[in-house]
Protein backbone atom coordinates (compact mmCIF):
# COMPACT_ATOMS: atom_id res chain seq x y z
CA UNK A 1 0.00 0.00 0.00
CA UNK A 2 1.41 3.35 -1.06
CA UNK A 3 0.36 5.61 1.82
CA UNK A 4 1.44 8.77 0.01
CA UNK A 5 -0.73 7.93 -3.01
CA UNK A 6 -3.62 7.05 -0.71
CA UNK A 7 -3.27 10.44 0.99
CA UNK A 8 -3.26 12.26 -2.36
CA UNK A 9 -6.34 10.52 -3.73
CA UNK A 10 -8.20 8.42 -1.17
CA UNK A 11 -11.28 8.03 -3.37
CA UNK A 12 -9.28 6.55 -6.23
CA UNK A 13 -7.26 4.32 -3.89
CA UNK A 14 -10.15 2.92 -1.85
CA UNK A 15 -13.35 3.77 -3.70
CA UNK A 16 -15.42 4.17 -0.54
CA UNK A 17 -14.77 5.20 3.05
CA UNK A 18 -16.03 1.80 4.15
CA UNK A 19 -13.45 0.03 1.98
CA UNK A 20 -10.74 2.07 3.67
CA UNK A 21 -12.18 1.13 7.06
CA UNK A 22 -11.93 -2.56 6.17
CA UNK A 23 -8.48 -2.32 4.56
CA UNK A 24 -5.87 -4.56 6.10
CA UNK A 25 -2.26 -3.55 6.49
CA UNK A 26 -3.07 -0.07 7.77
CA UNK A 27 -3.12 1.03 11.38
CA UNK A 28 -6.09 2.94 12.75
CA UNK A 29 -3.94 6.07 12.91
CA UNK A 30 -3.03 5.71 9.21
CA UNK A 31 -6.70 5.20 8.36
CA UNK A 32 -7.63 8.30 10.36
CA UNK A 33 -4.96 10.36 8.59
CA UNK A 34 -6.23 9.27 5.17
CA UNK A 35 -9.85 9.89 6.19
CA UNK A 36 -9.00 13.36 7.48
CA UNK A 37 -7.32 14.15 4.15
CA UNK A 38 -10.37 12.79 2.32
CA UNK A 39 -12.63 14.94 4.52
CA UNK A 40 -10.57 18.04 3.69
CA UNK A 41 -10.74 17.30 -0.02
CA UNK A 42 -14.51 16.85 0.17
CA UNK A 43 -14.89 20.17 2.00
CA UNK A 44 -12.96 21.84 -0.82
CA UNK A 45 -15.15 20.17 -3.45
CA UNK A 46 -18.30 21.22 -1.60
CA UNK A 47 -17.06 24.81 -1.53
CA UNK A 48 -16.49 24.65 -5.28
CA UNK A 49 -19.97 23.17 -5.73
CA UNK A 50 -21.43 26.04 -3.71
CA UNK A 51 -19.72 28.45 -6.09
CA UNK A 52 -21.33 26.61 -9.04
CA UNK A 53 -18.04 25.11 -10.12
CA UNK A 54 -19.36 21.52 -10.25
CA UNK A 55 -17.10 19.33 -12.37
CA UNK A 56 -18.46 18.06 -15.66
CA UNK A 57 -20.16 14.73 -15.08
CA UNK A 58 -20.23 15.16 -11.29
CA UNK A 59 -23.40 14.13 -9.54
CA UNK A 60 -24.96 16.85 -7.40
CA UNK A 61 -25.02 15.83 -3.73
CA UNK A 62 -22.49 13.02 -4.11
CA UNK A 63 -19.75 14.92 -2.27
CA UNK A 64 -22.03 15.66 0.68
CA UNK A 65 -23.05 12.01 0.94
CA UNK A 66 -19.43 10.85 0.76
CA UNK A 67 -18.47 13.40 3.43
CA UNK A 68 -21.17 11.99 5.73
CA UNK A 69 -19.79 8.49 5.20
CA UNK A 70 -16.19 9.62 5.83
CA UNK A 71 -17.29 11.23 9.11
CA UNK A 72 -19.19 8.05 10.07
CA UNK A 73 -16.06 5.94 9.56
CA UNK A 74 -13.91 8.45 11.46
CA UNK A 75 -16.36 8.24 14.36
CA UNK A 76 -16.15 4.45 14.42
CA UNK A 77 -12.33 4.51 14.39
CA UNK A 78 -12.03 6.78 17.45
Amino acid sequence: MDIQQAMKNPARTFGTPEALEQATGLSDSQKRAILLQWKDQLHQLLAADDEHMLRAGAQAGANGECLRRVIDVLTRLR
